[in-house]
């Protein structure tokens, strides 16, 4: 059994959540440069934007009844989340590349509302 009501929901579950940890990440990186509170101010600003739409992702599973049960990294480094939806209990693996390249394309999408 397929979900696609969800399924998408999830995947911008986990790519929100992932890029939330990669710019604090580089935020934490860019206090050794040059020009870090410049630096720091932006990435405040990406921050607050990607956590403002990782709670809308996450309101939005919570009202439709999805519940999130398990986030792991597998052995091969593959990023695991099991999900409860309707009684059902769903997968979505991420591949690290794939992974990278959807928070690579939703920084694109907040760097044009950010600046």
């Amino acid at each position: 059994m397929r979900n696609t009501t969800v399924e998408p929901w999830v995947h911008q579950y986990v790519v929100t959540l992932y890029l939330l940890k990669a710019l604090e990440r580089d935020r934490r990186h860019a206090e050794a440069m040059k020009l870090s509170r410049i630096w720091g101010g932006f990435f405040e600003r990406l921050l607050l934007r990607a956590e403002r739409e990782h709670n809308q992702v996450k309101q939005r599973l919570r009202r439709s009844g999805c519940r999130i049960v398990l986030e792991e990294m597998t052995p091969e480094r593959h990023y695991h989340v099991m999900y409860i939806f309707q009684g059902y209990e769903f997968h979505c693996s991420m591949m690290p590349v794939v992974l990278k390249g959807k928070c690579e394309e939703k920084l694109q999408e907040l760097l044009g509302s950010v600046s």
